[in-house]
């Protein structure tokens, strides 16, 4: 999410409470120069990570969701409209865990379980913000025809913020050696519950 924000605002950001800390510790507070910068590099760096990583939270009003990046945090319900089967739709959940830092994701199901090894935030162009990400799947109970283990990637772009709903395209290269490999169009909406919840409903399905 950094990486969104503009660089003019990531001066400020840096520069006006360094310069602070620094009249605070070396005017104040009376230290050496040398000492008034050790003294705000060291908590600089310190509310940085609090900051960026938890902080943040309590603080990201509607104004930065829809300016700086959307809050991404929490579980998602994908539905799928593959090629392999484009009358049959599937339900997939997912768990996204992102700070200023990074971006994780990660999906259980009673069938198996994937992460991304690659997942980023993009503003695009046209001001759009836009989720890609590289994923591997592995499956516990595959059929005689299917794999065990299989990557693909998703790249879709989030059509509502208000609502939170991603829409775009995915793909994989599950059985891709016998020439079944998977590819269509996927759309995520923002659910307030839990993966064992959602589960349970898919399975009841």
């Amino acid at each position: 999410m950094w990486e969104l924000i503009k660089d003019k605002y990531k001066f400020i950001i840096i520069v006006v409470p360094s310069v602070l800390l620094y009249l605070l510790f070396n005017s104040i507070l009376e230290q050496s120069v040398i000492r008034s910068i050790s003294y705000t590099t060291t908590l600089i760096s310190i509310l940085s990570f609090l900051i960026g990583k938890y902080l943040w939270k309590y603080v990201y009003i509607d104004f930065f969701k829809k300016n700086i990046c959307p809050d991404f945090n929490g579980v998602w319900i994908g539905e799928i409209v593959s090629n392999f089967d484009s009358e049959k739709k599937i339900l997939i959940p997912i768990e996204i865990n992102a700070d200023f830092f990074g971006v994780k994701l990660k999906s259980n199901t009673t069938v198996g379980y994937s992460y991304a090894n690659y997942c980023q935030i993009i503003r695009t162009d046209s001001d759009q913000f836009e989720l890609e990400y590289i994923f591997r799947t592995h499956n516990h109970s595959p059929s005689e025809t299917d794999t065990t283990y299989y990557e693909g990637a998703v790249k879709v772009i989030v059509t509502d913020i208000d609502s939170m709903t991603m829409t775009g395209l995915y793909w994989t290269n599950r059985c891709w050696q016998n020439g079944k490999n998977t590819a269509g169009t996927i759309t995520f909406k923002k659910s307030d519950k839990t993966f064992n919840s959602i589960n349970a409903s898919i399975s009841e399905k």
